[in-house]
């Protein structure tokens, strides 16, 4: 495991990292970013090796998923080129169904290998009050599909979320670590770091066999006992990293594009990121205005913002008949974001023409009409 990985910072060498993932990769419920465990791991791989040269990336997304990670993966991860992929999706995974977890993972895992073979991943897994409520204390499913995944393609992993929630049962109130029951504050942060630290490090010291603390070991089986993916034959792990990269499956020829390709007729190119997020997007604030985009697959969806002034788009494929989306929900009294979303899939492959036009109506409480669109996921 992280064989590759460690090749790279042996001796004077560069490593590039990135770091996929939603709010809790982005670092949300820490102003300081160096605080969340994200930047306090690049902080202690510097401090660790000190002659390789790091490259590291943040491309946490708050609210997003494993499914919008998959669109994510050119534009995101395989531009970078990395070394070594985290990949941080089991909270906001967690509703999604278990099929749907497994091949936007594989999606993911797909695309990496299919470009660069030699790139390690690590899974790092973790959780919020109400996962672990709803689970009592016990294995949520969104975490056993990410396990079961990582044990498939013998990938390391890291159950965190078990980690700081074993400090809330020894007596530490839940509120001191995850003030929101979400995002974890600075000393919930270091609890994450720590786990995935040690975990890493054991792994490129040479260290994965013998004893390891509960969250850091593999999959349990059904069985009772547990199967180590530690050692594991490199030719085995290549063998594996080739099979998934010729896989053809849901998500694994997937990607984004900008919403100012489409035929615009009112709405605007603006040339800023949408909420801190890419280059540019088109916006409207007028009903009737409308966008035309032409696109070939079996799915469509977009990545769009949820303000305050959100209006509702109307939207059809291929001449249908016009559905409702709307840009505005309660979450927007006190902040915008970007959301992404599919409006249609399993599609006819093929050629497709989708039409969005800004609706008259809009939430009572929304104070605009406001459209915004980053761009197409297809």
């Amino acid at each position: 495991m992280l064989d590759n990985f460690r090749k790279r910072i042996a001796g004077q060498g560069e490593a590039v990292i990135v770091y996929l993932g939603g709010s809790i990769t982005e670092g949300q419920g820490v102003e300081d970013k160096r605080l969340c465990w994200q930047g306090l791991l690049q902080s202690e791989l510097e401090k660790a090796y000190p002659e390789c040269i790091f490259s590291a990336f943040n491309a946490g997304i708050g609210g997003t998923d494993s499914r919008f990670g998959a669109f994510r993966m050119e534009r995101d991860v395989l531009c970078r080129r990395p070394d070594l992929l985290f990949v941080e999706f089991a909270v906001n995974d967690y509703t999604r169904p278990a099929q749907e977890i497994r091949e936007s993972l594989e999606g993911i895992l797909s695309m990496l290998w299919r470009a660069l073979p030699e790139c390690d991943v690590f899974f790092v897994l973790t959780a919020t009050g109400k996962m672990h409520r709803e689970n009592s204390g016990g294995l949520p499913e969104s975490v056993r599909i990410h396990k079961e995944v990582a044990a498939r393609y013998k990938i390391p992993w890291v159950n965190v979320g078990r980690r700081l929630f074993s400090r809330v049962e020894e007596g530490i109130a839940l509120e001191e670590l995850l003030p929101d029951g979400v995002h974890p504050n600075r000393q919930g942060y270091r609890i994450y770091f720590e786990g995935v630290w040690e975990s890493m490090k054991r792994i490129l010291d040479g260290r994965e066999r013998g004893e390891k603390p509960e969250e850091v070991r593999s999959i349990r089986m059904e069985t009772g006992r547990e199967e180590d993916c530690s050692g594991d034959n490199p030719e085995d792990v290549e063998k594996l990293r080739m099979e998934i990269s010729r896989k053809e499956g849901k998500y694994t020829a997937c990607g984004m594009v900008p919403a100012c390709r489409a035929r615009l007729q009112g709405f605007v190119t603006e040339h800023i990121a949408m909420c801190g997020k890419y280059g540019s997007y088109v916006s409207s604030n007028r009903p009737g205005d409308f966008l035309e985009f032409g696109f070939r697959g079996d799915k469509i969806g977009l990545f769009y913002m949820i303000s305050s002034d959100g209006g509702r788009m109307e939207w059809a494929l291929d001449g249908g008949d016009f559905k409702e989306l709307s840009a505005w929900d309660v979450y927007a009294r006190s902040f915008d974001r970007g959301s992404a979303g599919m409006l249609a899939e399993n599609l006819e492959p093929g050629e497709h023409r989708l039409c969005i036009r800004v609706a008259a109506e809009k939430d009572a409480e929304s104070r605009g009409n406001f459209i915004r669109i980053s761009d197409f996921l297809v």
